[in-house]
């Protein structure tokens, strides 16, 4: 019974047993690899016998099995296609509405935000509405679901909603942003992503265009005001207590970066970025977890995976506006001169 339920994954877990073979071939290692792929296939069959049962979402944690085998071999993009394609199927109806509502090739105008600030990113969504006429950009609303096991994704066309399976507090930004990556990077082409906060309005289109052109012209993956420290270590690690809702008494004790784009003011990632990250969603996610600053997360794993940043020198050329440009605009966060 169980292989007959698994059946129809078979090319995903043949992928997976190829794929982490090299460890299984090492007696020292041998017995952990296995109980590490018993716990994925436990828990992709309850899964498969909880939708044989009616229920199209069971609370079971797929995912959280599924990396540490994925971490073993990041570099095996064979292995990374099989997992994306057993979430695809997994999602199989909300992906299909999401890449109807993404048809066109017009960046993705991520408006990230979440349940508790739903009515003002509906309001931002609506000032985007002469853009979405015009094909200049595809306004999503994204919000995270904590009720959503890990794997699980929903999409609503009529409201432009996209839930993501992620804490949906100031803290969990980081997995939000690249839960979405994973999502995105399912599409058969992902688009371009605009990334903005649920405060922004619209600006000039054609400055986004543009900026588009410039990444491919420039070879760059994404795009970005950048925000500096002197070092690592000089980045602020209490900048979000007080904002946080659980992690006020957590200061941030991960990495750093000396320069990273701006999340305040957003930052604008090709389909090259979303994968990219994407892949890091699946085989990194420890990083992830350890993140409280979504941007400097972003920036960093593109960095770690050798994408070109092209650096902004307003955030005006993003064709939005926003709090922070109005604060860069008033003189703070600016360029020091010897790193222009």
């Amino acid at each position: 019974m169980k292989a007959r339920l698994l059946r129809r994954h078979q090319q995903v877990i043949d992928d997976l047993r190829r794929a982490v073979g090299h460890h299984v071939a090492i007696p020292l290692r041998q017995e952990s690899i296995h109980r590490l792929e018993a716990a994925f296939l436990n828990q992709l069959l309850g899964v498969e016998v909880a939708r044989k049962l009616g229920r199209s979402a069971p609370p079971i944690a797929l995912l959280a099995s599924l990396r540490p085998l994925l971490s073993l071999v990041p570099l095996d993009q064979q292995v990374l296609g099989a997992a994306r394609r057993l979430l695809s199927e997994l999602n199989a109806e909300a992906l299909l509405a999401l890449q109807k509502n993404l048809a066109g090739g017009a960046p993705v105008l991520a408006i990230v935000s979440c349940q508790a600030q739903l009515a003002r990113s509906q309001a931002t969504l609506a000032d985007f509405a002469a853009w979405t006429a015009a094909g200049w950009g595809q306004p999503l609303i994204v919000i995270g679901d904590p009720r959503l096991p890990d794997w699980r994704f929903e999409f609503c066309p009529q409201r432009r909603l996209l839930r993501l399976p992620a804490d949906d507090a100031y803290e969990g930004l980081p997995a939000k942003l690249i839960t979405l990556q994973w999502v995105l990077s399912l599409l058969p082409s992902p688009p371009a992503l605009l990334k903005m906060d649920d405060d922004a309005q619209p600006d000039d289109p054609l400055a986004l265009a543009q900026l588009v052109e410039t990444l491919g012209v420039a070879g760059a993956a994404a795009a970005g005001f950048p925000i500096f420290t002197p070092s690592p270590l000089h980045l602020d690690r209490a900048w979000h207590i007080g904002k946080s809702a659980r992690s006020n008494l957590r200061p941030f004790n991960s990495l750093g970066a000396t320069r990273w784009m701006s999340g305040g003011t957003g930052y604008l990632l090709n389909g090259q970025a979303v994968s990219l990250l994407g892949d890091f969603a699946l085989h990194s996610w420890g990083f992830v977890e350890s993140m409280l600053y979504e941007d400097v997360c972003v920036s960093m794993l593109l960095q770690a995976g050798a994408a070109r940043l092209h650096w902004l020198n307003t955030p005006e050329q993003l064709g939005i506006r926003s709090e922070r440009q109005q604060e860069i605009e008033a003189g703070q966060w600016q360029v020091p001169d010897h790193l222009r």
